[in-house]
């Protein structure tokens, strides 16, 4: 430190990136020019780039997606897993074809009278009957003003999802569908991105009158119905 003359200026150094770090480190302050700055880096081990003004970590590490990361469906092609919608599966006593379902009375409804069943049942089974018939009506409804269309694993979807902390401002998230549960109303799906070089991922309910906008940007070709294996992955296959 002796051999080198210190300024008497505020901040004192234009070292490039990192230069008030390593000054600091190294406990010389007040140095000017760029041989200080040169210097700087030797003494406190630090390797010092300057791209394009910017520091080295708000580059990206990719310039672009590597569009091989992940192959996209044809268009015609087969798409498997078959896309689904929110449509809730069909109860036992409303189908249609043929009278009846079932030896024990399972086509008959939930609301059927004690007395005009053909098959006595417990009231667990009947109240859990109840229970599930009440739920299809709500899905049914849910269903019929929901913007959520038929999709599946391996889309890459863009969503509009009001906040309700933030006075239910809206917010976009784009991701690609990794995974998707279905347990009747409760059924939900996860979106995985990558955000600043960081994996994100978000589970939405499907039947959320939260989501206002639901669209499909591209169908990926995958065989699967849970990508978790994208985890492992690099993070081009979870760039979208």
């Amino acid at each position: 430190r002796g051999s080198f003359p210190s300024g008497g200026g505020e901040g004192g150094m234009a070292a490039v990136a990192t230069g008030t770090v390593a000054a600091r480190a190294t406990g010389v302050v007040g140095f000017r020019g760029a041989l200080g700055s040169e210097w700087l880096a030797r003494m406190s081990g630090i390797r010092v780039r300057q791209v394009m003004g910017l520091h080295t970590s708000a580059t990206s590490q990719m310039g672009a997606r590597d569009p091989k990361s992940m192959k996209l469906v044809p268009e015609g092609g087969k798409i498997n897993p078959a896309p689904r919608g929110l449509e809730p599966p069909q109860m036992s006593w409303l189908r249609t074809d043929g009278e009846g379902w079932g030896k024990g009375g399972g086509g008959m409804s939930a609301f059927t009278p004690t007395a005009q069943l053909r098959k006595r049942k417990n009231y667990f089974k009947r109240c859990g009957f109840i229970m599930q018939t009440l739920e299809h009506e709500e899905m049914t409804k849910l269903a019929a003003s929901s913007p959520v269309i038929p999709f599946r694993p391996g889309d890459v979807i863009k969503m509009k999802v009001e906040v309700l902390e933030n006075r239910r401002r809206a917010n976009y998230f784009t991701g690609i569908c990794i995974a998707r549960k279905n347990r009747g109303i409760g059924s939900t799906f996860v979106l995985r991105s990558v955000l600043a070089n960081v994996p994100v991922e978000r589970m939405f309910p499907i039947y959320s009158p939260m989501i206002k906008e639901f669209i499909i940007i591209e169908r990926r070709k995958v065989r699967r119905g849970k990508l978790y294996y994208l985890r492992d992955k690099p993070l081009r296959y979870s760039r979208v």
